[in-house]
């Protein structure tokens, strides 16, 4: 034990395993430190030299009312990091995780937009309102990743579900101050106007996964609104314009509860919105190679999973017909498949919609241009 540490450039320290270094006060190292035990900080620490992670780990525990706690890591990694004593970590430099992060009790928060980094296999243990990072996540693999997010006082986590390409990707939650006004697209009656997340895919891809966001009843939506009204939506960030991404379940409360998109992450801003009700369909495609109006789009259509759509040529016959119709990979675009695949000509075909849970069906016609 110790009040202050201080290694000097020429020196190393090693901790082997079982053993503990725990100091109060500040710890600087300008030299080698190999940590196959414990390490506990109470105060400040500057890593101006090199950390050898080894098997062992740290543990940041100021208390709370100590004012921030300075972590100035050096951009280097910890094998196993655990954040408890309450109060804010302060984290001068990206911290990379190579195999655990225990969150008890106190908030990572960073300067100048520094990043936590999980390596591939890197897990998250705890993540509460009182133990989260307030800062960028970024996460490495393959799989289901958890990025716990929060604004410093509301744990707000992001879930990707089922990466199956090695990928890289970041995301930073944004909290608004006062309500915000964005645009959406006509499936949609509102949007939250308090928050929304930015994703950063820095490599790999998330075609195939579901994104699953919390509900906290503070996002400036209706509360009274029905769960399978709940959606997530997207938008690029210029123009910011939400589309849905769909529910594909739902689950607790519109106060206290999860949500999971039926479609994957294409733009860098997510949030929660709600449909509005019914399904309207967009009667008319483009199908002119520039990828505006390039499918028939039918908003709210993926909150119906059983659903039917087919298409009808003049002469009533049948050319089109899919089952789960997302406006993404199963959608109409110009082309039979139906006796085949083949590009339709030009002109007006005629559409049946079997929601699939009872309802009647809905018909109309759609006007293919070339």
């Amino acid at each position: 034990m110790a009040q202050s540490f201080y290694i000097q450039g020429s020196s190393t320290v090693t901790l082997s395993a079982g053993s503990i270094l725990s100091v109060t006060d500040s710890l600087v190292n300008n030299g080698i430190i190999t940590n196959n035990g414990n390490m506990v900080m109470g105060g400040v620490w500057y890593n101006l030299g090199t950390y050898n992670p080894g098997t062992g780990e740290i543990t940041f525990n100021s208390p709370t009312g100590s004012g921030p706690q300075i972590i100035n890591h050096n951009n280097q990694a910890f094998t196993k990091l655990r954040i408890s004593g309450g109060g804010e970590k302060l984290i001068l430099a990206d911290l990379t995780i190579v195999e655990e992060l225990i969150l008890e009790d106190g908030v990572i928060a960073n300067e100048n937009d520094h990043r936590v980094i999980f390596n591939s296999g890197a897990i998250v243990t705890g993540g509460a309102d009182q133990s989260h990072i307030n800062g960028p996540v970024y996460q490495q693999g393959t799989g289901d990743k958890l990025f716990p997010v929060g604004n410093g006082t509301t744990y707000l986590p992001v879930e990707i579900l089922g990466i199956t390409t090695a990928s890289e990707v970041g995301v930073n939650l944004v909290e608004f101050s006062t309500p915000q006004s964005f645009d959406f697209r006509s499936e949609l009656s509102a949007v939250s106007d308090k928050r929304y997340w930015e994703m950063d895919v820095v490599n790999g891809s998330l075609t195939g996964t579901q994104i699953s966001l919390p509900i906290h009843g503070d996002e400036g939506l209706s509360t009274t609104a029905p769960t399978t009204q709940y959606v997530i939506v997207q938008s690029s960030d210029s123009p910011i314009e939400f589309e849905s991404l769909g529910q594909l379940n739902f689950t607790g409360s519109t106060t206290s509860g999860r949500i999971v998109s039926n479609n994957a992450v294409t733009e860098n801003l997510i949030s929660i919105g709600i449909l509005s009700e019914g399904i309207v369909v967009y009667n008319a495609i483009s199908a002119d190679g520039d990828e505006r109006n390039a499918i028939m789009r039918i908003s709210n259509i993926t909150s119906f999973t059983n659903n039917k759509v087919s298409i009808f040529n003049r002469w009533g016959d049948k050319v089109f017909e899919v089952k789960g119709y997302d406006n993404d990979q199963l959608a109409f675009r110009g082309d039979s498949n139906v006796g085949g695949t083949k590009e339709l000509p030009a002109g007006t075909y005629f559409y049946v919609i079997d929601l699939g849970d009872g309802s009647p069906l809905v018909n109309g016609y759609i006007s293919l241009k070339r």
